[in-house]
């Protein structure tokens, strides 16, 4: 039995999930395609609409954002590590924000709020640490969260 040629095997990863062009390159090359081999693919699924850094861009920034309270910047540096660029990035989280009208401080609130509620009954000290060590891993400003967690606790 012959292995699928890299077209085939790139059109079952993107049945499974989608993915970013850098990172469907990086798993062709790591299944032992050759860089041409993998190019061809990849400019095949592109012509094809079926590869688009934009629409992966956009579609990631809204899942993270909505589902789960994720900042502009967290998700700008884990849309750059997956290959997208920084103003094709920067533009999907634009649209998703203009689109969805989400306002990042209502999130940033809302995030918060979700997460002291998990934290229970704790010393005031150590609540406002944990929580501003929380939303400082989820990519959010300091003064911004110095504000929100002054406010809620």
């Amino acid at each position: 039995m012959t292995p699928p040629s890299a077209y085939n095997y790139a059109l079952n990863l993107l049945s499974a999930r989608p993915y970013a062009t850098s990172a469907l390159y990086r798993k062709l090359i790591q299944k032992k395609y050759s860089a041409a081999d993998a190019d061809d693919a990849i400019r095949r699924l592109v012509d094809n609409g079926l590869l688009n850094d934009a629409k992966y861009a956009e579609q990631y920034a809204r899942s993270k954002m909505l589902s789960t309270g994720t900042s502009k910047r967290r998700v700008q540096q884990d849309l750059f590590r997956k290959g997208i660029t920084g103003d094709l990035a920067t533009n999907a989280i634009a649209n998703v924000l203009e689109s969805e009208e989400i306002d990042p401080e209502a999130v940033l609130a809302r995030v918060a709020k979700k997460k002291l509620a998990q934290l229970g009954d704790l010393e005031p000290l150590v609540l406002r640490r944990r929580l501003f060590a929380f939303l400082a891993r989820r990519g959010y400003d300091v003064d911004e969260i110095k504000r929100v967690v002054s406010q809620l606790t």
